[in-house]
């Protein structure tokens, strides 16, 4: 069965490595456990990590440098704009891989005259190198937006003018606006910004594990009243704060699934075990019982199919439903 990840971070990965010296990252290191977990096309993510907040644009130059780098000479990767790119063989030697951004802060160290330039500039910019989905912020606040996680509080909780402007450039430039990560004002303000469906694309639902990361039942109907998706999160904190393991996973896939259908459920895996020897400035280490990697997905899709999925669920909620989403999305 074909898997459809829509959250990774794996291109830190593949920057840290660039960074020792070392060449085709994804080829080596991440290609065949992609394959054993049967993951077919995934949305990777540049994100600057907390070690790097004093000059996020530096990091964030050096994050996009490497990974461009690394996929220009892949024979595996396979970069795509629309689903018109993929890849779709079963059998294919290609991974489909769909460029977004988790946090926005470099954009206030852009480089131009203001931060309206600044904002003109780099979507401009990114959408130029093939970047096509945004998050604003990751556990921080910044120009755009308020987030999660803030080590300190925000002057203003919600999306900011910049934001508002940012959130019509992405609708200009037809890219994918993602709302993990915002607080609930943020998300709010996102939402009432456009008219586009959006996504939720690491987040599980806080009526089972009562986390600010997670997505009250109103914003999970909100998302899927536009035909937006969210995907669910195998970060151990986001699937239960005392006993996070495969079954506390498959319990967020059914609230969903109750509550808005499982057209609008996907997997965003969030997946972090080849980040564990890095110091990346902040506590991401643990993991899922049962769910720890990539290699542990065909465990996963037995385990929602002994818990009442039909095959035909397992099959949207894996592949079909993402894939309609970014079929419909980069139509419009």
């Amino acid at each position: 069965m074909k898997i459809f990840d829509i959250h990774s971070d794996l291109f830190t990965d593949v920057a840290w490595r660039r960074s020792q010296g070392e060449t085709n990252v994804f080829d080596r290191i991440h290609y065949p456990q992609l394959k054993k977990g049967g993951v077919d096309s995934i949305i990777c993510v540049l994100w600057v990590e907390p070690a790097f907040r004093e000059d996020p644009i530096a990091r964030f130059q050096k994050l996009l440098r490497h990974t461009l780098d690394d996929l220009r000479t892949s024979k595996h990767a396979n970069v795509c704009l629309t689903v018109d790119d993929m890849k779709n063989e079963i059998f294919s030697n290609k991974i489909n891989l769909f460029l977004g951004i988790e946090g926005m802060t470099f954009l206030e160290a852009w480089g131009k005259d203001s931060l309206d330039a600044n904002i003109e500039s780099a979507f401009e910019v990114l959408h130029e190198n093939n970047v096509r989905h945004t998050i604003f912020v990751w556990n921080e606040w910044n120009a755009l937006a308020s987030g999660t996680g803030s080590e300190d509080e925000p002057t203003s909780r919600g999306l900011t003018s910049f934001g508002e402007l940012a959130v019509q450039k992405a609708n200009e430039l037809n890219w994918i606006l993602d709302a993990s990560h915002l607080d609930e004002a943020s998300f709010w303000d996102m939402y009432n910004a456009t008219d586009q469906p959006m996504i939720a694309s690491h987040s599980n639902a806080y009526a089972l594990c009562p986390h600010e990361r997670n997505l009250k039942d109103e914003q999970i109907k909100a998302i899927a009243s536009r035909g937006g998706l969210i995907g669910l999160n195998a970060f151990h904190g986001f699937v239960d704060k005392e006993n996070p393991t495969l079954e506390r996973f498959v319990d967020h896939a059914a609230y969903m699934a109750d509550l808005v259908g499982s057209e609008h459920i996907a997997f965003g895996f969030d997946f972090i075990d080849y980040l564990s020897t890095y110091d990346l400035g902040g506590p991401i280490k643990g993991s899922t019982l049962g769910l720890e990697n990539v290699a542990k997905i065909p465990d996963l899709l037995d385990c929602m199919k002994a818990r009442g999925f039909s095959t035909n669920e397992i099959e949207d909620i894996s592949f079909n439903n993402a894939y309609r989403f970014m079929e419909s999305h980069f139509k419009n």
